[in-house]
């Protein structure tokens, strides 16, 4: 009995989620064929098609998928500091995890273009290198981060944690991953938002996943593109050593995050009583359910249209 009002919960997050993933893409939708189809000569304007898409979906969409998530006896997660040390630490494997997943991203769609032909088109790429820097650094790293935070940790988490540590961070990491809607970056999303949840579970506290989601944006779509947009990477010299230079950098991060990450796998267990749905169960109860079954089906439809 326990199990099934468990899965009658993961299920009812799931429909809701999908409501609020619906609601979302209507919303850019709609404001882009009015504005766009009135203004065609705005579309090659990388800065205005992301203002008709960002503005909406900070304005009306985000804020009404909030009510649609949010459980109002929803129980809140007991807040522990992090200290500066832990938080880099933190970042480093956050860092570690959001690479692995972009080069398993990386290698499927190459894959995958290999087989149809022709590559297969990178959104955000077209972002950061389509537009001003600052003017895309507005929505990516300040405004997606404390909205998507708010969501599929603070709200999602405080659903469904008391169900279990395990299921929480699965949940979230597989939602947040299915939500961006591309093969690009679903991977790396999902790796950082179960990072992210397990870190928003343990500490309560939503700054220091917010403090790390701001961090890796801003080294991918700032530092990222302020280089694709500034430095010829491949014709000068001084453009092979900077991009050599950054990408040593980062991987630096990232292998030594991954390091970190699996020195300390064994202080990221669950503790002993946790796992209310059981051992064997979780993933049965939290994922195979008709909430979520469908909510994966039609992202990943919508994952595989897009591309």
């Amino acid at each position: 009995m326990e199990n099934k009002l468990c899965k009658k919960e993961f299920s009812n997050l799931g429909f809701r989620m999908l409501v609020g993933a619906v609601w979302i893409t209507a919303v850019q939708l709609i404001s882009q064929s009015v504005v766009l189809g009135n203004r065609p000569e705005w579309i090659d304007n990388m800065n205005i098609v992301l203002a008709v898409s960002m503005i909406p979906l900070y304005v009306i969409g985000y804020p009404l998928t909030f009510l649609i998530v949010k459980k109002k006896d929803g129980k809140k997660i007991e807040k522990h500091r992090m200290g500066p040390g832990q938080f880099v630490l933190a970042f480093m494997m956050a860092y570690g995890l959001m690479i692995v997943g972009n080069l398993i991203g990386l290698a499927l769609t190459t894959a995958v273009g290999f087989i149809r032909g022709e590559q297969v088109d990178n959104a955000l790429l077209n972002v950061i290198t389509g537009g001003n820097v600052w003017i895309s650094a507005i929505y990516t790293v300040l405004l997606a981060p404390v909205f998507e935070e708010i969501l599929f940790r603070k709200l999602i988490c405080d659903r469904i944690a008391p169900y279990g540590q395990r299921a929480a961070v699965l949940v979230s990491g597989l939602m947040f991953g299915l939500f961006h809607m591309n093969f690009n970056q679903f991977f790396y999303a999902a790796f950082l938002g179960g990072f992210f949840a397990f870190i928003y579970i343990r500490t309560g506290n939503l700054k220091y996943t917010i403090g790390m989601h701001m961090a890796v944006n801003f080294l991918g779509s700032v530092v990222g593109g302020l280089l694709l947009q500034n430095v010829d990477m491949l014709n000068s010299m001084s453009g092979m050593i900077i991009s050599a230079l950054y990408s040593m950098c980062i991987y630096a991060i990232g292998i030594t995050g991954i390091v970190l990450f699996f020195m300390n796998r064994s202080r990221m267990k669950a503790p002993e009583g946790d796992d209310v749905i059981g051992k064997g169960n979780w993933f049965k109860t939290a994922v195979l359910n008709p909430g979520m079954v469908l909510y994966c089906v039609v992202m990943c439809a919508a994952m595989i249209i897009m591309m």
